[in-house]
């Protein structure tokens, strides 16, 4: 039943209640009996008395008939703005949409309030909707607008205790006045557990925000797009033969057979002891060696450099990625030799 301006309401998950003074969004705004206005998500609303209808056939609304609601934009013509939000940058066949969470509190517990954000990271105007995926196969839904190119948009905040959630993420990406390649759209099923959130080291330093943030991704990149097609056991041989292969290498020779620079980032070659580093201060190590190897060979054009950053949780392999495509955009990269390195190592060529 839909809630209307004028509804008489009650709290679902705490007490108290009042009547509808108006809805912004999926932000319900009820007046209680001493007059204040107390916000609350749609989805926690009760409905107990819902306003009279109204009988005047004039004010009804004709199916078919244009409403404040309805809006039909015509996005044929060339547009000037889409050109200013682009990125030369980014690759426009393979998008990067994420949601970012950050903790706008000063403590990190089951009542600590997070905001999400939907995270534009292309040069795509992107029209979402978010949904919560019910027990009987329906879908319930919580967001749905359009966010534009490189630029992110704040849809809510939450109480940790309450992101044990399963949603789905739909997307259709497009450019306004211009072509572009042909992409499908995209519909992704997100579970989310609140002990997730309860960990420091989940919220790491990224581009996007001036505070660490829990990163997300909607769109994945073709090396996770892989992962997520092996199976258990097949991402343990291929960590098990990597890890028997580094073992059997003379670690201080850094150039291979084939005159390839080879950089192992993982950290316990870069530094002795690890043990009392967080996760962002290890990830930071990686890049600062990341950072130096590329600016000392910066002049030496066709140069060939694999960066061993293994399989792990992505990060490391997403932050490098992201760093060539802005910092160091002019060079060429791709997945390293699978034979050699498994999905573990990025191959650079300097031009």
């Amino acid at each position: 039943m839909k809630v209307q301006v004028g509804d008489k309401v009650r709290f679902l998950n705490e007490t108290g209640g009042g009547i509808v003074a108006r809805i912004d969004g999926n932000i319900v705004f009820v007046e209680d009996e001493d007059g204040f206005e107390v916000p609350a998500p749609i989805c926690e609303i009760v409905i107990i008395e819902k306003v009279p209808e109204k009988n005047d056939s004039g004010n009804r609304d004709v199916i078919g008939k244009e409403t404040s609601e309805n809006k039909n934009e015509l996005v044929s013509e060339k547009e000037i703005k889409q050109n200013e939000l682009e990125d030369e940058g980014h690759d426009d066949f393979n998008p990067r949409i994420y949601l970012g969470f950050i903790n706008i509190g000063k403590t990190l517990d089951e009542n600590a309030k997070l905001e999400l954000y939907l995270i534009n990271d292309c040069n795509y105007y992107c029209i979402y909707l978010v949904s919560e995926l019910c027990d009987n196969s329906y879908r319930y839904a919580y967001f749905q607008g359009i966010i534009q190119p490189n630029s992110k948009l704040l849809l809510n905040d939450f109480l940790v205790r309450k992101l044990d959630v399963n949603w789905e993420i739909q997307l259709l990406l497009f450019k306004k006045g211009k072509p572009y390649p042909a992409l499908s759209p995209v519909s992704v099923p997100i579970k989310l557990k609140a002990n997730r959130f309860l960990k420091s080291n989940s919220f790491l330093n990224n581009d996007f925000f001036y505070q660490p943030a829990l990163l997300i991704p909607i769109i994945k990149n073709q090396l996770e797009q892989k992962m997520d097609l092996l199976s258990k056991s097949d991402l343990n041989n291929i960590l098990i033969g990597k890890e028997t292969k580094q073992k059997n290498k003379n670690s201080s020779k850094n150039y291979s057979n084939s005159g390839l620079l080879e950089i192992d980032l993982h950290i316990h070659e870069l530094i002795d002891n690890w043990d009392n580093l967080s996760n962002v201060e290890i990830l930071q190590i990686q890049m600062d060696k990341f950072y130096t190897v590329m600016d000392l060979n910066s002049g030496n054009r066709g140069r060939k450099i694999v960066f061993i950053h293994g399989v792990g949780n992505g990060t490391l392999r997403s932050e490098i990625s992201k760093q060539l495509n802005k910092k160091y955009k002019g060079n060429y990269y791709q997945d390293a030799s699978f034979k050699e390195y498994g999905y573990g190592a990025t191959m650079v060529i300097i031009k």
